[in-house]
């Protein structure tokens, strides 16, 4: 029989404890569920937009996708969602107090919100398609006729380029980031910023 993470179109998931968050987007229209790995317990949350993607301490921060881009958080304890800022966000990733973002109501720049202080902190003004972020540093690609993919440390200082061009689905560990050209599925890497201060 055909398995069901053939059947269903995910474009996006993530596992918390032993529950898998997932994203559908199919002929149908986007729907967000929760089910146990051993595929059973499945239950909409959602039939709307919801991107799963930051997920710490059992708690699923995302940004709206219906009446306006304020951050989120689900309760993956009791499924129960709250607003936690009111902000014009999109793709928000939580780092311990700061949650990085792009900047809808400026031109996607790149970002960070200070949960505790609340305060924003704007890391870059350039346009970014896409971003990552871990291990003290931000990984973001720049849109334009200058496209390139840069690295900067999480406070926004001390920006390089990493490679010129288009990318996308960047992933980090502490020792590589990974990166795909767009539109290509050649896996591209580079070495940590760790090892480029020592050389």
């Amino acid at each position: 029989p055909t398995s069901w993470a053939v059947e269903m179109a995910i474009s996006t998931a993530q596992l918390v404890g032993s529950n898998l968050y997932i994203m559908t987007v199919d002929d149908n229209g986007p729907l967000f569920y929760r089910m146990k790995i051993d595929k059973s317990d499945k239950t909409e949350l959602a039939n709307f937009e919801i991107n799963p993607a930051s997920a710490v301490n059992g708690t699923i921060y995302y940004n709206g996708t219906q009446d306006n881009h304020y951050l989120y958080a689900m309760n993956t304890a009791t499924d129960g969602v709250s607003t936690v800022w009111d902000g014009n966000l999109w793709y928000p990733i939580v780092q311990g107090d700061y949650v990085y973002y792009m900047d809808v109501e400026n031109d996607y720049r790149l970002c960070r919100y200070s949960l505790s202080r609340n305060e924003i902190e704007v890391l870059t003004n350039e346009r970014i398609d896409c971003f990552n972020v871990g291990y003290g540093y931000v990984y973001y690609q720049v849109n334009g006729e200058e496209a390139c993919l840069k690295c900067m440390r999480d406070d926004g200082s001390d920006s390089w380029v990493i490679a010129e061009g288009n990318y996308t689905a960047i992933n980090m560990t502490s020792q590589y980031v990974y990166f795909q050209m767009f539109g290509d599925c050649l896996l591209y890497t580079s070495p940590s910023p760790r090892d480029r201060q020592k050389s």
